[in-house]
């Protein structure tokens, strides 16, 4: 960039930035707090002019790059832009995902130059979130506590730290702590003892529940959990606002369920056939859909309460419900209501295999359902209260369901890093290349044709869309079938990261991990790796094509291995399959 500019002035344009679809008229769009909020922070919009940027650069030099764009326009007073009317959207945010990662160097976020701008002021409260949920991952910064301090009252961010809440709650309070230091922080509303934050300057007291141990320049901040009866939370005699929690759950209770908009057969659905089936005494017990679902006739055929997701109706019933229960973490708010201070239980999509404590600690649950022993001690470290060791609704289902050997299984994960990747781009990378070279191998096919065996490939919901650049054929398809139906009739299962091998193992079928990227592929991922798969795993690990063809050809899979079954065993410890249902439904209906 700075080479293009060397020698011109280049004016960039600042366009309107949507998280989702462009509006038809977009000149016609409501610049507020909410629109730019949403905005990234990196170098985009205003006029750079190479000598001035020349000297802000020299004059801010301890800023990181993300920040250039906010500090050239503070070092420049250009305190207000009007955008064009024009746009462009964006799939996912990811810096709000994963936080900035800063240098070395860097030990300031902006220059201190006061601004009444609220346009420069929101993006400056983006990047000071983006910030600290980096921090979180990187646990050290040159940045100190003093600096984070003067940015947050020089530029008065306080003020909109409840745009934090919705995507962003851990930074929220953080924001409000460096603000104004408080004992303890009201995270998320409990039944009986509500969750705080607890933030401390300097060496802390070691506790069960300390959360990060962060260093920033010279300071030491350690940030804790805490409980605390509801009876001691302020305001609780005289509440404010509603108390969602003051209602017990009983028979006249709404019950909200749901799984994807679009997509149902995953754990809401399970848990809901068989909580109506089993507890007929409540009526009110609905299951929220897209009417445009696949699922949405086959839900209805099996007497279903549906109700379309994220519509007028479906808010009103979120409103009136007593507990809402989900495999999916979706931010809804509504009339004041959040799942900040309502019963929320959380059934999981996936499993932790990986460290996701950082995302875990962004989120509010008032349960969160573990699939066993080893994933129950990883989450109670930090939600020892919220975590429940019962497994997963699917697989009660799974372990009741005939099993017939029909196929072989292929369910490749995502690649955080090819949200925003174009057809071209995503066809050239090693994601792409890799799968499809498992789906075109000669020798694979060669062994599929002799032994009349089919492979079924189940993409990602991201890969949907570019389904038709993989070489499928007759032995190679695109499955059709649910993940329930592909998982009881595979004969083998195999995937590269995937948690959905999991249900697989659950049920003895024998699962493989072919891994082509395993020395970066934690790099560009929100998380980092929590089990070691060689170790640990439920089954063998491949990191080259020929390893995991060769590994299916031979049929090495059908030969039992006494170590991944006492992997099983350890990993599945405390799950009762045939009670895996009764045990959530008993916890949730005593919220």
């Amino acid at each position: 960039m700075l080479d293009y500019l060397r020698t011109r002035t280049v004016y960039l344009a600042e366009p309107v930035i949507y998280t989702g679809p462009i509006p038809n008229n977009v000149a016609s769009t409501k610049i507020d707090q909410n629109y730019h909020y949403g905005r990234d922070t990196d170098v985009f919009g205003t006029a750079f002019n190479t000598r001035r940027l020349a000297d802000a650069l020299e004059a801010i030099g301890d800023i990181d790059r993300a920040g250039l764009y906010i500090s050239y326009r503070l070092y420049w007073s250009l305190g207000s832009l009007k955008p064009l009317p024009t746009g462009f959207s964006v799939a996912s945010e990811t810096k709000a995902a994963i936080g900035l990662q800063l240098g070395d160097d860097v030990t300031r976020l902006v220059p201190l130059i006061a601004t009444s701008s609220t346009e420069v002021r929101l993006h400056l409260v983006r990047f000071l979130a983006a910030f600290l949920r980096g921090l979180r991952a990187q646990k050290v910064s040159g940045v100190s506590l003093a600096h984070l301090r003067d940015v947050i009252h020089a530029f008065d961010l306080a003020e909109f730290a409840s745009l934090l809440d919705p995507l962003q709650p851990f930074e929220g309070s953080w924001l409000r702590w460096l603000n104004e230091p408080e004992d303890r922080y009201l995270y998320k509303q409990l039944s009986d003892g509500d969750s705080y934050l607890v933030f401390h300057e300097g060496e802390a007291q070691e506790s069960a529940l300390q959360l990060y141990r962060l260093r920033l320049g010279d300071d030491v901040l350690t940030i804790e959990k805490a409980y605390v009866p509801r009876v001691r939370r302020p305001g609780y005699f005289r509440p404010a606002s509603y108390d969602f929690y003051s209602r017990p759950i009983d028979t006249y209770s709404t019950i909200l369920f749901f799984d994807r908009p679009l997509q149902a057969d995953d754990n809401a659905e399970h848990l809901y056939e068989y909580f109506i089936n089993n507890h007929p005494e409540y009526k009110k017990v609905y299951f929220a859909l897209n009417p445009k679902s696949e699922d949405w006739d086959r839900l209805l055929a099996k007497n279903f309460k549906l109700v379309p997701i994220f519509t007028p109706e479906f808010y009103e019933k979120f409103l009136i419900s007593d507990l809402v229960v989900s495999s999916q973490i979706y931010n809804i708010r509504y009339k004041g209501k959040s799942f900040a201070n309502s019963r929320f239980v959380y059934l999981q999509h996936g499993v932790q295999l990986n460290d996701m404590t950082d995302w875990v600690l962004s989120k509010y649950f008032d349960i969160f359902v573990a699939t066993g022993q080893i994933e129950a001690d990883y989450l109670s470290k930090f939600a020892p209260v919220e975590t429940l060791n019962s497994g997963l609704p699917r697989m009660e289902s799974l372990a009741r369901a005939d099993h017939t050997d029909q196929h072989l299984l292929f369910l490749p994960t995502w690649r955080f890093n090819l949200h925003q990747s174009s057809t071209e781009h995503f066809t050239q990378s090693s994601y792409f290349r890799s799968i499809d070279a498992i789906l075109s191998d000669a020798s694979l096919l060669n062994f599929l044709e002799r032994t009349g065996r089919t492979l079924h490939v189940k993409l990602h919901p991201n890969v949907e869309k570019r389904a038709s650049h993989f070489r499928f054929s007759d032995r190679v398809v695109k499955s059709e079938l649910s993940y329930r139906e592909a998982i009881s009739s595979a004969e083998m299962v195999f995937t590269d990261y995937s948690s959905a091998v999991i249900d697989a193992a659950f049920i003895g079928t024998p699962i493989a991990y072919y891994q082509w990227d395993s020395v970066d592929f934690f790099n560009d991922q929100p998380y980092e790796g929590r089990l070691d798969f060689r170790k640990d795993g439920l089954g063998p690990v491949f990191q080259e094509h020929s390893e995991m063809v060769n590994h299916i050809v031979n049929e090495h899979y059908t030969q039992l291995d006494d170590q991944y079954a006492h992997r099983r065993a350890r990993f599945f410890k405390g799950v009762d399959p045939a009670r895996i249902n009764s045990t959530i439904i008993e916890r949730m209906l005593s919220l």
